[in-house]
């Protein structure tokens, strides 16, 4: 019961402070969930966040259910879909209720204002991991700071970023065929 306690906890923190949507919460879960309490390592994180976008809903939701279903089953799972669920829930309700009257606030507009960028910087901190875990063969932290650690690019990755990036750009094809297209070329290149 207290594991379960604690997962409903972890995930309503997560929730609480994240703003703008499933890519700003991916930070905030790898520290929680990789970091700290190290339920998943690196890689399993990039595949459990992989999977959540391939599976119908959203990003954060999808990770938190699987996050509390590995650690305590069914009831882990409701546990952590609701925790997640229940920021987002009080803060719409409040926001319904109160927006229309403070719409025109100056402090309101300030603050919304000020959300916008750390939701950008969050955005940007997710792109990165990804791009460890895709393109680099190292956290770029190696480079930036010469630890003398093993630091390269995976051209394999690179290559398949690249791809995609002219593809959508170009001919903006529907996201579903660009994850499967973008799978199997990452099966077919990762035999090389």
């Amino acid at each position: 019961m207290t594991q379960i306690l604690y997962l409903y906890y972890l995930f309503v923190k997560i929730g609480a402070f994240t703003f703008g949507g499933g890519y700003a919460m991916i930070p905030l879960f790898q520290d929680e969930l990789v970091v700290r309490h190290q339920y998943l390592n690196g890689e399993e994180f990039s595949g459990l966040i992989a999977l959540a976008q391939i599976t119908p809903g959203p990003i954060g939701l999808n990770a938190a259910t699987y996050i509390g279903y590995q650690q305590a089953g069914m009831w882990g799972a409701l546990a952590a879909t609701l925790g997640v669920m229940t920021p987002s829930f009080i803060i719409v309700m409040l926001a319904a209720i109160f927006l229309s009257k403070f719409r025109d606030n100056l402090w309101l507009q300030n603050a919304l204002g000020g959300i916008r960028p750390v939701v950008l910087g969050l955005i940007g901190a997710a792109v990165i991991f990804f791009a460890e875990n895709s393109v680099f063969s190292g956290p770029l932290e190696n480079l930036l700071h010469h630890t003398g650690e093993k630091f390269g690019i995976c051209w394999q990755g690179l290559l398949i970023f690249a791809l995609i990036l002219v593809i959508e750009l170009k001919w903006k094809v529907n996201q579903v065929w660009l994850l499967l297209g973008a799978g199997v070329l990452g099966l077919v290149l990762m035999q090389i």
